[in-house]
């Protein structure tokens, strides 16, 4: 079998849980091609986890993507060079969209018109809500480009959901449910378990997440502020990356409220790296607002640390034996609160949290999507 999965704007996003797939998918004997920028072929020569031949269909004349309105044009331009010649990709047997945003369906889109026998599969992992935090604008075209990719995946053969509200969402949107498929979402179990708590660390409390107000930021801010009162070296650090905007503005924001000293950016980790920190970390702070699943949050508690965060429906399903620590969204006060009684109990250890390491797997993911491509 032949997959070609489209990267058209993947670059500086989380790419691991793609090439794990791959990694099965030619273990099992499928031939897999990748299209994206250079950046994204540097990306993925850097991590090293294909072993195996695949071959790289790079996008020539890409530009940077410097914040999210340059991602709309910039993901347009990208996606229209495709489709001049989309007659170059119609001897694949499959077209694989990794998540169901706008910029990496409309090829697919395109292609499946005129390959009638290329199956299309995609992964639907969010619902982007219009009241989210952050620049309205941008929040808009984000829910206007959302509900567009509505129309265009009713062309898309096998839809894959991460949970169940996700699938209830498609089928009351009129989907066939019988092409929406619940596959659920993984974590790196084996990096889990190798990995090891390091001194060399000084961090208190992390987060693991895209730079962003919708992911509870300048709530970290406010928890951080209270807690400072009380432990006056006390460290937040941050795992990821925001575009450069929000990220400037963010730092500022910390400026003024001299928090500099107590936070730490670690930019974006990825293997072992990325869950000795995890490991090495007391506890675990997610104040996302809105998430279909929380794949740091699962993460961290498969780590081991206490987790606390907002309590969202996503999380319900998921976490049902005190597995994580859930507040009412926007009340920082009571989650500061708990905190505090963390660090005078010194306890920072979360055993239910790592019973669920073994019911999270990508290898039986990429399985089954495998077999739903031969259905």
């Amino acid at each position: 079998m032949k997959i070609l999965v489209n990267g058209v704007t993947l670059e500086k996003g989380n790419i691991i849980p793609i090439l794990l797939k791959i990694k099965t998918w030619q273990n099992k004997g499928s031939e897999v091609s990748i299209i994206g920028s250079k950046e994204l072929e540097k990306e993925i020569k850097k991590l090293n986890l294909l072993k195996k031949k695949y071959q790289f269909i790079q996008l020539c004349g890409t530009k940077k993507i410097k914040s999210k309105l340059h991602l709309i044009f910039e993901g347009l331009r990208r996606n229209l060079k495709l489709i001049k010649k989309i007659k170059e990709f119609r001897d694949f047997d499959v077209v694989y969209s990794i998540s169901s945003v706008l910029d990496l369906i409309l090829f697919p889109f395109f292609l499946k018109i005129v390959g009638k026998k290329i199956k299309w599969a995609t992964v639907f992992d969010n619902i982007v809500p219009l009241k989210d935090p952050g620049n309205k604008l941008l929040r808009f075209l984000g829910w206007l480009f959302f509900h567009l990719s509505l129309i265009f995946l009713k062309k898309a053969d096998n839809i894959f959901v991460i949970s169940k509200n996700l699938r209830d969402y498609l089928i009351r949107k009129g989907f066939d449910g019988k092409r929406v498929i619940l596959t659920g979402n993984a974590v790196e179990t084996d990096l889990i378990r190798k990995a090891k708590a390091d001194k060399k660390y000084n961090i208190d409390a992390l987060f693991v997440g895209r730079i962003n107000e919708a992911k509870g930021i300048y709530d970290l801010l406010e928890v951080l502020q209270i807690v400072k009162r009380k432990y006056l070296h006390f460290q937040l650090a941050i795992m990821g990356r925001g575009d450069m905007t929000t990220e400037k503005r963010y730092k500022g924001e910390i400026k003024d409220r001299k928090l500099e000293r107590n936070i730490q950016f670690l930019g974006y980790k990825t293997g072992l790296e990325k869950f000795n920190i995890i490991k090495s970390s007391k506890i675990f702070l997610f104040l996302s607002k809105s998430e279909s699943f929380g794949i740091a949050l699962l993460e961290a508690v498969c780590s081991g640390i206490p987790a606390l965060a907002y309590a969202l429906p996503a999380y319900k399903n998921i976490y049902q034996n005190n597995e994580v620590m859930t507040f009412k969204k926007g009340d920082y006060q009571a989650v500061t609160e708990k905190i505090i009684q963390l660090f005078a109990k010194k306890v920072f250890e979360n055993k239910n949290g790592e019973l669920l390491i073994n019911r999270y797997s990508w290898d039986e993911i990429a399985t089954m999507e495998l077999n739903s491509f031969v259905a």
